[in-house]
């Protein structure tokens, strides 16, 4: 055989002994290349090639000797009915072929390789036929490759029976904790059944006559992978793997969050006010102060927390609780509680009195000592007749009928609001002949204003007067007390 220098052969030949150690394929598998690892005369290791994954490859080298070579040791006599092979790359052009050949180099099956092809298989039933040698099968097969570039080779497989039907139509329903598959069986008359495995694990084969299967005691929320393999006696199909994922537990869902919360604080309390969720299982809720559980609740839709500290922050929250006691995300606010609330009301106003004027009464009072005093109500026969709260001890109250006797009382005020009870009663009555109440716009600063402004005018001439005066007399004192 010539070979070109652009041209890359492939070559496969079965060969009758190896003198490599043995590496047995799983019993079980139709792959006679499960389990094996490539070796070649150098002895180097070639694992990806047997190891059934896709996305790793072993890079063969192009022959440079006549025994370079890459060697597969079944251990036993085979008479496999395939070879399958898949590489890395698409094949770069045409060029390029497999031969499969039995020592001593006779019987060549060639097989030509297409541009771009990525895989392909060589069927071996009647290769056995071609020579007298290989009547028994072979103990193995080298691999040589010729060419001007590495070749990535990802998989192969010796398939000791063709390939056979595999099932049609697999399909999941996934539960909580279990997963019921169905699908549609060969119509092969040697079908015999199907081999069950999830996770590589054997669960069961059921008969020719069903095409379903429950599996159960799966955990919820989980995923699995699960293989379906077709039986023919003694044959089995490469399988159908199916991934599936278990649903979550409904009982572990929890529960949605309230919504449109809101609070009222007062000095020492906050009440929350909150719309729940629509979950037909919801129990009640769980009330957050600052991060830790101070109450749990039925479904009522507000909750005040008390015994809470004046114009203090806090932060508090609302859990939303179901039946199977799944909390929902808290949902939180921060809120700052009001000034402290005295309940307590103010002294009551003593030493009431209603002086008459014409037309109208002076009430005056002595100042209560609260600290937290507002103000004062005044009351006329009853009636409280301010509208604001009077700051000073004194009150005219005008537009008074004269000789008419008037009922006076005083009330204290603070600044929460608390008012006193009314003071003892003082009486008045306006007088017609006493001198009028004077409108007039100064007050007590005005007046000591005009005072102080008086005075420093007329200082200067008073001074003046006074030095003279007291001039004359120091001189009068010296003359009788010096002089003789």
């Amino acid at each position: 055989m010539r070979f070109k220098k652009c041209f890359a052969v492939f070559s496969i030949m079965m060969i009758m002994c190896l003198s490599v150690l043995p590496s047995f394929a799983s019993a079980d598998s139709n792959n006679l290349f499960e389990g094996i690892v490539a070796v070649d005369n150098k002895g180097k290791k070639y694992p990806e090639i047997t190891d059934g994954n896709l996305n790793t490859y072993s890079v063969i080298q192009p022959q440079t000797i006549s025994s370079d070579r890459v060697l597969f040791d079944l251990g036993k006599k085979a008479k496999p009915k395939m070879v399958t092979y898949k590489f890395n790359k698409p094949v770069p052009n045409d060029n390029l072929y497999f031969s499969l050949v039995a020592l001593p180099y006779s019987d060549v099956i060639t097989i030509n390789l297409r541009k771009g092809e990525l895989e392909g298989s060589v069927d071996l039933t009647s290769y056995y036929n071609s020579s007298p040698g290989l009547k028994d099968g072979v103990d193995g097969f080298a691999l040589k490759f010729y060419g001007s570039v590495p070749l990535e080779v990802s998989d192969m497989k010796l398939l000791a029976n063709l390939p056979v039907s595999e099932i049609s139509d697999l399909n999941a329903i996934e539960g909580v904790d279990n997963v019921n598959f169905t699908w549609k069986n060969p119509t092969d008359e040697k079908f015999t059944g199907v081999s069950i495995y999830k996770e590589n694990e054997f669960l069961k084969t059921v008969n020719k006559s069903e095409n379903s299967y429950k599996v159960e005691g799966l955990e919820a929320n989980k995923n699995y992978n699960f293989k379906f393999v077709a039986t023919y006696g003694n044959e089995k199909s490469q399988g159908i793997q199916k991934g599936v994922k278990t649903l979550i537990d409904p009982k572990t869902v929890p529960p949605g969050q309230v919504s449109s919360l809101t609070a009222e604080p007062t000095d020492k309390t906050v009440k929350l006010k909150w719309k729940k969720s629509k979950d037909d299982d919801l129990a009640g809720f769980k009330i957050l102060q600052n991060g830790k559980q101070v109450a749990e609740i039925g479904l009522e839709e507000e909750f005040t927390v008390k015994n809470l500290q004046p114009l203090t922050d806090y932060t508090f929250g609302v859990i939303s609780v179901d039946r199977d006691k799944n909390d929902s995300p808290p949902v939180s606010l921060s809120v700052k509680t009001l000034e402290e609330n005295d309940e307590e009301p103010p002294h009551v106003p003593s030493n009431v009195f209603a002086k008459p004027s014409n037309g109208a009464l002076i009430a005056s009072w002595d100042k209560v000592s609260d600290k937290d005093l507002a103000g004062y109500n005044l009351y006329v026969d009853g009636k409280k007749i301010n509208s604001n709260l009077i700051t000073s001890t004194n009150f005219v109250i005008k537009n008074l009928e004269n000789s008419k006797k008037y009922k006076i009382q005083v009330q204290a005020v603070d600044r929460s609001g608390n008012a006193s009870e009314l003071s003892l009663a003082a009486f008045g009555t306006p007088d017609v002949y006493t001198i009028p109440v004077i409108e007039s716009n100064y007050g007590v600063k005005d007046v000591s204003d005009g005072v102080g402004t008086m005075f420093s005018q007329i200082w200067p001439a008073l001074a003046f007067s006074v030095g003279i005066v007291l001039a004359f007399y120091v001189i009068y004192k010296l003359k009788h007390t010096i002089l003789p």
